[in-house]
């Protein structure tokens, strides 16, 4: 009997199998109905793959984006804790260092997940409001605001992309689903046409089983000599 598919096979195994029981059905007159009922479930399969590889693609650039931006958002957080010890060094009567980084170094806000770093960072940026818009650190707000900004903007679109990507998941295991169902009743229906035995022939074997018939066609060859 014709090996049907199963939903442990990939994608493109399922597609490969459904293509390959395409050719055999288009050299064999009177199954071109077959051919006709399989096709569209081939066919939106494939769509489907394509779906998901796109949408994976855009979630690998989104997740790219989100690394470049937090980088970014380290820099100017390391560039205010030296403008910070510059500024004390400059003014001993009136230390900041402690007033923008209560813990005494800024490692813990650049080495906290994406998410926790931009809290802490927004925390900073309000330290910093508090100390005056004539302050000499003011001027490093307009930075950190901005790649405060570009970071929630790209875990944001990270998140997008993400819930694509399951979607476009859902929508390809849908459409294997199809083609499973499509591809067993094709064998039923070949069944009523050409008869069993005969309609065997239309779906292709595993290479397991082509491989065990090949060695038992030349053990039953060598047993005849």
């Amino acid at each position: 009997m014709a090996t049907l598919l199963n939903d442990n096979m990939s994608s493109q195994t399922q597609i490969s199998k459904g293509t390959r029981h395409v050719r055999l059905c288009n050299r064999t007159q009177g199954a071109e109905q077959l051919v006709a009922n399989i096709q569209p479930a081939i066919d939106s399969l494939k769509a489907k793959k394509l779906e998901t590889e796109k949408q994976k693609d855009l979630r690998d650039a989104a997740q790219d984006d989100v690394i470049y931006n937090d980088a970014i958002l380290d820099d100017a957080i390391r560039n205010i804790s030296d403008e910070a010890k510059l500024y004390d060094r400059k003014n001993p009567g009136r230390p900041v260092y402690l007033l923008l980084f209560p813990d005494g170094k800024y490692s813990d806000i650049v080495r906290a997940a994406h998410n926790k770093e931009v809290q802490l960072a927004e925390q900073l940026a309000k330290r910093i409001v508090n100390l005056g818009a004539e302050h000499g650190l003011n001027s490093c707000l307009e930075p950190l605001n901005t790649a405060i900004a570009n970071v929630r903007t790209s875990i944001g679109n990270l998140e997008t992309q993400d819930t694509n990507v399951k979607t476009a998941i859902a929508d390809e295991e849908g459409a294997q689903a199809e083609l499973r169902k499509q591809y067993e009743f094709n064998f039923h229906d070949a069944a009523k046409m050409f008869g069993k035995k005969y309609a065997d022939r239309l779906f292709p074997k595993t290479a397991t089983k082509v491989k065990k018939e090949e060695n038992e066609m030349l053990e039953a060859k060598q047993n005849d000599q």
